[in-house]
């Protein structure tokens, strides 16, 4: 997947691989592209054929909720307009909530 297809992995990915950030920002980067990827495998695999199409709607806006707040978080963080410290804590509570949906936990 090219980051450009997606701000949501692209930011992921700047913070995976950015010298300024600690490993534990590092980790969870790293999380949250392992769980953003299966959550993409699962929509194409299962979620599309899910028998309850209001129920998938709402998983999907769900998600997407969640992993529209990446790009901002990054931004904040990168114009050092937030602490690293502040980034780990919102990072973490996104990676865990993506990690929850369903085919986000590979």
């Amino acid at each position: 997947m090219n980051t450009e297809d997606s701000p949501y992995f692209a930011a992921l990915v700047r913070m995976a691989s950015d010298d300024r950030l600690g490993w534990d920002a590092i980790s969870l980067a790293g999380r949250g592209i392992s769980a953003y990827a299966s959550a993409q495998i699962w929509m194409l695999e299962e979620g599309k054929s899910a028998a309850d199409p209001m129920q998938l709607a709402d998983l999907i806006e769900d998600f997407g909720t969640s992993v529209e707040r990446i790009p901002d978080l990054w931004r904040r963080f990168n114009d050092e307009r937030m602490s690293e410290a502040n980034l780990v804590l919102e990072l973490g509570e996104i990676v865990a909530h993506m990690e929850a949906w369903p085919g986000g936990n590979p």
